[in-house]
């Protein structure tokens, strides 16, 4: 077993990564909620493997509730969060009684959502069951929906009470999905842990230690910066560009932050401040675990640049790399992007 405590000034939370760790739900989520009833959120893929046994297992001690969503990206929209909200509110959902995110980042994404701002605030936990939740979007408290094809562009800060972590569910995920977080998997290796970066040469089996590891990084950065105004937009190297290609070519997140990378690393090396080898660094690890890549040209997406969520009153914070493991911030004011790129 391993603990990750988030330390933060108000509504600190503990991250237990455990194999097997579904069968004891009801223990580790009896410590800490003393309610009846639970609201289980998830979407129709996941139910298909896990919903029944979730149920089964907390009906020992809980009265158990669920709300399917489809599976994939299009469940964070304004239609699939007002029609959650109306199935909470006919099951007679109480303020503090508990939601129970079951599923990947759309999952989690959604339901701590719904648990910012319905009833004003209602508590929950969280059952990451993909890679990409599991080692980055479990962590930190950001919850939304996207808008207008822009992604998680309404949203706000949620902690969760308990996040809890069985890697065995990795065992269903699809191939694709695997790989998808793989993205983020590596984004934190390259930008703040050089171990995990060697480890990952190795091809380990995804394991609590690969997990943990990952976990470490956006740990530090969360909790120096936990509402995202400073040192924790290192989180979002790849993302100014991923995003940019994301919805524009229906890419998955973790996909589109691999690309993304790929173009922050041109555009730092085109600065003269990235490392030229980095890149090759790169595409042995994205080779390694048979991520597909293609070269964007980074500065093809200025337009979308500008309206993405790292432009804070006309200055867009962009990631860049001096090596492996030495992310920083790079400052472009908006009106100096067009010239700069």
């Amino acid at each position: 077993m391993k603990r990750v405590k988030i330390q933060l000034k108000k509504n600190s939370y503990e991250i237990i990564i455990e194999k097997d760790l579904l069968s004891r739900l009801s223990f580790f989520i009896a410590e800490i909620y003393k309610n009846k009833k639970i609201y289980i959120i998830t979407d129709d893929q996941v139910a298909e493997f896990y919903l029944q046994k979730v149920r089964t297992i907390l009906e020992e001690k809980f009265i158990v509730e669920d709300v399917i969503v489809p599976h994939g990206e299009s469940s964070k929209s304004i239609e699939t969060y007002c029609s959650v909200v109306k199935q909470l509110l006919n099951k007679n959902i109480r303020r503090n009684e508990l939601l129970l995110a079951l599923g990947g980042g759309v999952i989690g994404d959604l339901t701590g959502f719904v648990a910012a701002t319905l009833y004003r605030g209602l508590p929950y936990m969280s059952i990451p069951t993909s890679l990409l939740s599991q080692m980055d979007s479990s962590i930190g408290g950001k919850t939304g929906i996207d808008f207008d094809e822009r992604k998680n562009i309404i949203g706000c800060f949620k902690q969760p009470k308990l996040v809890l972590i069985d890697p065995n569910t990795l065992n269903t995920l699809p191939v694709e999905e695997f790989k998808n977080g793989m993205g983020e998997l590596i984004k934190h290796a390259v930008i703040g842990n050089p171990k995990l970066f060697q480890m990952l040469l190795s091809k380990p089996e995804i394991d609590e230690e690969i997990i943990f590891e990952s976990l470490t990084v956006k740990k530090h950065l969360v909790e120096a910066d936990e509402f995202d105004q400073g040192e924790r937009m290192l989180l979002n190297f790849g993302h100014t560009f991923g995003h940019a290609i994301e919805l524009k070519y229906n890419l998955k997140h973790g996909h589109a932050v691999a690309l993304g990378m790929l173009m922050a690393i041109h555009f730092g090396i085109d600065l003269g401040i990235t490392n030229k080898e980095v890149y090759s660094k790169i595409l042995t690890i994205l080779n390694l675990y048979e991520i597909s890549y293609q070269e964007y040209n980074y500065k093809a997406y200025v337009k979308d640049i500008v309206y993405d969520k790292k432009n804070i009153a006309g200055v867009i914070q962009f990631v860049l790399l001096r090596d492996i493991g030495k992310a920083f911030l790079y400052p472009v004011e908006e009106s100096k992007l067009k010239e700069l790129l």
